[in-house]
């Protein structure tokens, strides 16, 4: 409910009331005539979420108006005229409770706050239908008596502030706790409106940075590449981009056997009745007649694409030929699952017939072919007489019965079409349902039923479900869920870097043709000259910085919380900044010398875009992190306080589920810390509209106090830079508009004054620190003891980072050589003929180059796919590798013989299948000579070494023989 239709509402119930007033004499006609219309029409409650006459330890309450499990307030109802009021004012009005204009009231109001007291219950009302006392019933560290109400004295006073009243009771506004900011307001003053902010820069001093010619002209160029990067008019590059990893390929492997299964069982091919037996047995066991198979993994991990991709490709294209893929995007759908269902419905239909008939509809002889059955019954039975008297007007007769068969029956309709797939052409049902992940849970149970009734009609019926972590772990608690069946399959998010490789790579090959678009010509200083022809030539300047550089596609995955999409955008931002001055970039790259930009000038890049500072608002991904409420007295310091608490939970446990704080949790702890609750609440607010903080359902993305909230990549990288990066720290400085003008004036005079940059830079950063821990004390009080450590150590941390540096932005920038010591790797692939591989790193969430040259200087033997290693990691010109390899995990890795069950020429690795333990094991070609790669087919039989990891994922670690 929105709040104008709140107030149409509204304005209905009381003119209603006013023609009947007189027929409203007791208490229960004030509450059903007008008090439960009120709450139910006008505020958006249900009846379900009413309970009356509900007991308490000092009575019966009237009303208790609950949001699920959240007591939201109680109402206490009286006799049309019973509540009079001492004054003749017909407006809103605030009433101190133990005042003179409510004595006549005390004792309703006593009565309605001791029903919440003891539950901690928020807000209590008192209403005779007509006057209507809106109060807190308990107030921190003050007696509620010496508080003032909210007082509507009639029908009309609501009507003129419907948006406060709206505020204060309505449903919406309940799971905001806008009453908090409301009675703040009122009570402590705590809110300050229209507080004066001023930035030491301010918007009319940030300009655009004027560009050259050509640096117009190439933004134009790279928008146009990043724009094919997104793969949006190429689907082909979707598919040859997708980033392959362990999971994805045992998944895409695992996929393909149920999908080959399910189509055994329908139409199973005549073999001896041994083999036949066994293949019965083995598919009932594992009930490959219809499968569920959730597709799980984090936002950004590629799950439709994995599965757009394993259609396209991983499937043979005779077993392609035999599948009927139905797509149901839930995002397309109404959030209500009432109106949610025939619209699937629909929309499989569509889908389903466009792929079956002709014409993408179906004609008579179709139509009469889905209802050939009861074609022959009626011909024979009920009907029978007409259709040997009149054949003609007998298929009229039976054509009305389809019509409202199909029309009136569309569920029928769309299970008929199903069993037309699987019964008479032998073809497999494949229903996609993907993006549930953004509705409620209850929402995604009827989805799931609704599936899994169409799967159930037909038996042969494979439904995939992508999902993402947080929201299958959910689903997988519900009773619905235990019902039935199911697989999962997880995909990791891919390393920022390696989406970024596979895409230029794509790009550079389909630019090779050197076709002239453009001809302009620039002239870019010692005699160089540029044609902007070729979209290739720039490709190496994006990998360089993209790629061969792990800090950038890092600093861009995290802040776009790897949404590929977001990641492109920032790139660009980066690529065409007036800070990198892209005239110098493609002098560097025609010179042969490319000019690789310092960490300090990418993060300017990514902070200014064409602007001479950071503008707040101008780039989403990027969150002012020290900047307060303009409506609220809050710290500086508030949102790094936040994330600080969160990011010990993260740190703290490997278990996804207890990364989640719950909301009260977070404000029973800051409120010890004597920060206000409407303060803490709109700071979370915030940090959850700009994506640093993430709510545990993904359905709930306002704020609301019963969420349970965790960090999110953006929210630690913003963390990291709001405490240790100069560049970010300095720009905050010189743009954040904060409270004290003084202090945003001396900013501003430092920056401007005569010198040395660097030594400006430092005493901006200086002037802002003591700005921010000055107000920080103002505002917060940290306790003594070990749970609120962290949260001390904040300031100190600021004071000893930017009070006294002396060292400039770029020296404190300046990326150690060593990017990890220590840490543990996974053989991924190493080819010793090629004498090189990769290592997948887990705590630096990337890839690294290993040489053979390392593996010898290491002196630690041979290295076989799959191997546990502890090695030091460094940066060099083109990316990060491994440098040196301290221990190898040589666990036992036992030897057997298997059946190569699967092979996968065009990407270069197979599957075999170990009889003896039952599973299948991935495998590189590479473990095979040149003569072995040629020889190499599905049945073929060889003796493997078998590695599995700590997940159960068998990989051949080498091939015996």
């Amino acid at each position: 409910m929105t709040l104008d239709e709140g107030y149409e509402a509204a304005v209905a119930v009381f003119k209603e009331a006013a023609d009947r007033l007189q027929q409203i004499r007791s208490e229960e006609d004030a509450k059903v005539q007008i008090i439960t219309r009120i709450l139910t029409e006008a505020l958006g409650w249900r009846h379900a979420d009413i309970a009356c006459e509900t007991h308490h330890e000092n009575g019966f309450s009237d009303y208790l108006v609950s949001d699920g499990e959240r007591k939201a307030f109680v109402v206490e109802a009286k006799r049309l005229g019973e509540i009079v009021l001492k004054t003749s004012s017909k407006s809103k009005g605030y009433y101190k409770l133990s005042g003179p204009v409510l004595k006549h009231a005390h004792e309703g109001i006593a009565q309605a706050a001791s029903y919440c007291q003891p539950y901690g219950i928020p807000v209590s009302v008192l209403t005779d239908g007509i006057n209507w006392v809106i109060f807190r019933p308990w107030v921190s560290q003050a007696y509620y008596m010496d508080k003032q109400a909210i007082v509507f004295p009639g029908h009309n006073s609501i009507i003129e502030d419907f948006s406060l009243f709206y505020e204060l009771l309505s449903k919406e506004d309940c799971r905001r706790s806008t009453y908090q900011v409301v009675f703040d307001r009122i009570h402590e003053n705590r809110l300050v409106l229209d507080q004066a902010l001023t930035s030491p820069i301010s918007s009319s001093e940030n300009g655009i940075v004027q560009k050259s010619s050509l640096a117009f002209d190439l933004e134009q160029v790279f928008s146009n590449f990043f724009a094919g990067l997104t793969g949006d008019d190429d689907p082909d590059m979707i598919i040859d981009c997708f980033v392959e990893t362990r999971e994805s390929r045992v998944a895409d492997f695992s996929l393909d056997r149920i999908t080959r299964n399910v189509l055994g069982n329908i139409s199973p091919r005549e073999k001896d009745v041994g083999d036949g037996l066994q293949t019965i047995v083995r598919d009932t066991v594992a009930g490959e007649v219809g499968q569920t198979v959730f597709i799980v993994g984090p936002s950004g991990a590629g799950k439709s694409t994995f599965l757009h991709r394993f259609f396209a490709r991983t499937l043979s294209a005779d077993v392609r030929e035999r599948c009927v893929v139905i797509k149901v995007d839930a995002l397309d759908a109404s959030g209500d699952a009432i109106v949610a269902l025939p619209w699937m419905t629909e929309r499989a239909i569509k889908s389903i017939e466009e792929q079956l008939f002709t014409n993408g509809y179906p004609v008579w002889n179709d139509l009469q072919a889905l209802y050939h059955l009861e074609y022959k019954q009626r011909s024979e039975g009920i009907d029978a007489h007409l259709y040997q008297r009149d054949k003609d007007g007998f298929k009229q007769k039976f054509a009305g019965y389809v019509e409202a068969q199909v029309a009136g029956d569309r569920e029928g309709y769309l299970k008929r079409l199903l069993s037309n797939i699987v019964k008479n052409r032998k073809k497999l049902p494949i229903f996609v349902i993907d993006n549930t992940d953004e509705f409620s849970l209850d929402y995604k149970i009827v989805v799931f039923q609704f599936f899994q009734s169409l799967r159930r009609s037909v038996d042969h019926c494979l439904l995939l479900f992508p999902a993402t972590d947080r929201s299958a772990w959910t689903f997988s608690k519900t009773d619905i869920f235990n019902i039935y069946s199911s697989r999962s399959f997880f995909l990791p998010t891919p390393s920022p870097r390696e989406m970024f490789r596979k895409r230029i790579d794509y790009l550079k090959g389909k630019l090779n043709s050197g076709t002239e678009s453009r001809r302009s010509e620039y002239l870019l200083g010692k005699g160089i000259k540029v044609k902007i022809n070729d979209l290739s030539a720039f490709a190496e300047v994006i990998e360089n910085i993209f790629v061969d550089q792990d800090y950038a596609a890092k600093q861009v995955g995290e802040l776009s919380n790897y949404n590929m999409r977001k990641s492109l955008g920032l790139s660009k931002r980066v690529i065409t900044s007036s800070v990198l001055k892209v005239d110098d970039l493609v002098r560097s790259y025609l010179t042969g010398e490319i000019a690789t930009p310092t960490p300090e000038r990418f993060m300017n890049a990514i902070l200014k875009g064409d602007y001479e500072f950071y503008k707040p608002g101008d780039e989403p991904l990027v969150f002012p992190i020290y900047q307060v409420d303009s409506t609220i007295k809050q710290s500086p310091l508030i949102n790094i306080r936040l994330l600080v608490y969160l990011h010990d939970l993260f740190r703290g446990t490997s278990d996804d589920a207890e990364r989640y704080a719950s909301v009260s949790s977070l404000l029973a702890y800051f409120d010890v810390m004597s920060i206000s609750e409407v303060a803490a609440q709109k700071a979370i607010a915030a940090l959850l509209s700009s994506g640093l903080v993430q709510p545990y359902d993904l359905s709930k993305k306002e704020y609301s106090d019963d969420q349970r909230i965790a960090i999110t990549e953006s929210g630690l990288v913003h963390l990291e830079l709001s405490i240790y990066n100069p560049v970010f720290f300095e720009q905050m400085a010189l743009t954040t508009r904060i409270t004290n003008a003084d202090v945003a004036q001396q900013i501003k005079g430092a920056y401007l004054a005569k010198g040395i940059q660097s030594q400006r830079l430092e005493n901006v950063r200086a002037l802002f620190c003591n700005f921010l821990i000055s107000e920080d004390e103002q505002h917060c009080k940290i306790p003594d003891g070990p749970e609120f450590r962290a949260q001390a150590d904040i300031a100190s941390e600021l004071a000893r980072r930017w009070r006294a540096s002396s060292v400039s932005a770029n020296d404190m920038m300046q990326l150690p050589e060593i990017a990890a010591e220590g840490v543990r790797g996974i053989v991924e692939q190493f080819d010793l003929a090629r004498g090189f591989g990769f290592v997948d790193v887990p705590s630096l969430k990337d890839r690294a180059f290993l040489h053979i040259s390392t593996v010898e200087r290491s002196g630690v033997g041979d290295i076989y796919d799959g191997d546990d290693i502890i090695c030091d990691v460094t940066r060099n010109s083109k990316g990060i590798a491994v440098s040196n390899i301290t221990e190898v995990n040589r666990s036992e890795s036992p030897t057997y013989r298997g059946v190569v069950v699967k092979v996968l020429e065009e990407r270069g690795y197979g599957f075999v299948h170990i009889e003896e333990t039952g599973v299948d094991a991935f495998f590189h070609f590479h473990l095979l000579s040149p003569e072995e790669r040629s020889e190499l087919y599905e049945g073929l039989e060889m003796f493997v070494e078998v590695k599995t990891d700590k997940q159960g994922r068998s990989q051949v670690r080498r091939i015996i023989g």
